[in-house]
């Protein structure tokens, strides 16, 4: 790769991909527009490093611009493209649908749109296990074709697929979309159920579990993503959908225990109500990652959990 950018690059996923990028000769490029859904301070620190060793320009840009987000291509001129930025908390989907459709779907049009107008040799794109629903049969493969997701967030993420489709057949754009599945980690998103178990886990505070504690999530170590996303972005294919998960779901209830063994701390438990458009399961079929890309997993969850403990005692207490 020649020059990269990242949408979204301040973010949990883009940041990361930058850090271990940053001693590479790929050029790298920033764009994040610093959303207030969480404290934009967060993506700030994520970057600091990369801007203050000069490995990274930094656009601050919202991707549903288009006339700007049009002149950071014909500026900048990228050879791979990884598009990150999204709208992506499920719960605040169903109260707000329009605002993910505008910037999920429209603005993901507009980067198809950009890269084909400044010839990117490889875009790829991040989409998200809530395309599958709540699909029974597991685990998730990528050829199943009757996606019901039952989210709007899902609803969008599913439509940017098909775009991207019918952008690679239309306009031979390589295009790969990775289906990420509930990925955690160091640079955590704030207000996922990992982040919030680390601070309560180590101020001594109670966690909420919803519903019985049952509902499994396909947790995903960000150093696995990362590796993932390199390999993917150094291999163009016509166009390709990649489940990028660890293939070994926990309950809440495993990952309330496994936070328990690696603090040595047992926290107050409260019960609530599961939300509607939470799932009950994800669950990754990753064959297709590892026969297309030699990409498997390779961080235990309690590896993973130590790490993410370990990143938290240091930035954020």
């Amino acid at each position: 790769m020649k020059k990269l950018l990242v949408t979204g690059g301040a973010g949990f996923i883009g940041s990361s991909v930058l850090h271990a990028l940053i001693d590479s000769e790929t050029e790298l490029i920033c764009v994040d527009n610093f959303d207030t859904t969480y404290d934009p301070k967060f993506k700030q620190q994520n970057i600091e490093a990369l801007l203050s060793q000069g490995r990274c320009e930094l656009r601050t840009l919202d991707i549903t611009n288009r006339a700007a987000l049009f002149a950071i291509f014909a500026e900048t001129k990228p050879t791979h493209v990884l598009h990150l930025a999204a709208k992506a908390d499920t719960r605040r989907a169903v109260e707000e649908p329009l605002d993910y459709i505008n910037n999920n779907i429209i603005g993901t049009l507009n980067i198809l749109d950009a890269c084909v107008a400044h010839g990117v040799t490889n875009l790829v794109a991040a989409s998200s296990s809530s395309v599958y629903g709540n699909e029974k049969v597991v685990p998730w493969r990528e050829d199943n074709y009757h996606l019901q997701p039952i989210s709007p967030y899902g609803v969008t993420k599913l439509s940017t697929e098909q775009l991207a489709y019918s952008y690679a057949y239309l306009h031979k754009l390589p295009v790969t979309m990775l289906r990420f599945f509930n990925v955690y980690g160091e640079r955590n998103r704030p207000g996922m159920v990992p982040y919030l178990w680390a601070d309560s886990f180590l101020r001594g505070n109670g966690i909420e579990i919803s519903g019985d504690g049952e509902r499994k999530r396909d947790y995903t170590y960000i150093g696995d993503v990362v590796n993932a996303v390199i390999k993917i972005l150094h291999t163009a294919r016509d166009f390709e959908i990649v489940n990028i998960g660890h293939g070994s779901p926990l309950s809440l209830n495993d990952l309330n225990a496994l936070f328990t063994k690696v603090t040595g701390t047992a926290v107050p438990v409260t019960a609530r109500p599961s939300h509607q458009a939470s799932v009950d399961t994800t669950y990754a079929d990753t064959t297709k990652a590892k026969e297309l890309y030699g990409w498997t997993p390779q961080v235990s969850h309690e590896e993973g959990i130590t790490r993410l403990l370990a990143w938290f005692r240091e930035t954020r207490l």
